[in-house]
């Protein structure tokens, strides 16, 4: 071997392993390229006073109706109003197809839910929440990809807030978070809440509970 080809070698190697980390860094989570099926329940966020239900995937679409939120106070001081829920049943362009909305958790004895619309429509994938009971996100939907976040014994729930929810694929979801918290469960300061896109499992569709499932990260 001659010494220019020694050094080649020597050089390859010393740059590897950041190379390798480099590209590591680099892997982004699988987005599929079309709209998606979906099968799960979940939330309202309170980001809005109320959330507009669109008749097809497009903000210049139609309104069908709308959904009520908790932001600010109720009618009725007196009644504690929880998140309307509903079923999810498509992905599409940032958009997720609903029905079934419903506020049944609201009424009581006392009073009654509010209005809803129960009917199929759009909403935008930001304007839904799920729990997580997971404490890691894969590049694709499968265990055995590369893993773009683990936080060990802490759920995703625990730690961050959804930003949208992208796509589905079977008990899987992909979804867009920003951490809120760090590992001392101390709220993070707005220069230190990092983003990313990664699939989850573990979906908890109860706003007010944890979900009595088993543990897929074990």
């Amino acid at each position: 071997m001659t010494v220019r080809r020694i050094l080649l070698v020597l050089a390859t190697l010393t740059l590897s392993p950041a190379l390798n980390a480099q590209a590591a860094s680099t892997i982004t989570a699988w987005t599929p390229p079309g709209p998606t099926t979906c099968s799960f329940s979940g939330w309202t966020t309170d980001e809005k006073p109320a959330i507009q239900v669109r008749a097809a995937a497009s903000a210049q679409a139609a309104v069908a109706g709308s959904l009520p939120t908790t932001r600010g106070e109720g009618a009725d001081p007196n009644i504690d109003y929880y998140s309307v829920t509903f079923d999810v049943t498509e992905a599409r362009d940032g958009w997720l197809k609903i029905r079934n909305a419903s506020d049944d958790k609201t009424g009581d004895e006392q009073s009654k839910p509010r209005p809803v619309y129960r009917g199929e429509g759009w909403i935008e994938a930001g304007d839904a929440q799920v729990g997580i009971q997971s404490a890691r996100g894969y590049a694709r939907p499968d265990a055995g990809s590369e893993r773009l976040l683990d936080l060990g014994d802490d759920w995703l729930t625990e730690r961050a807030t959804l930003r949208g929810i992208v796509a589905c694929q079977g008990d899987w979801l992909l979804l867009d978070y920003e951490m809120r918290n760090s590992k001392e469960f101390e709220p993070l300061a707005p220069k230190d809440r990092t983003r990313g896109r990664a699939w989850f499992r573990g979906v908890c569709s109860s706003s007010e509970t944890t979900c009595d499932m088993r543990s897929v990260d074990k």
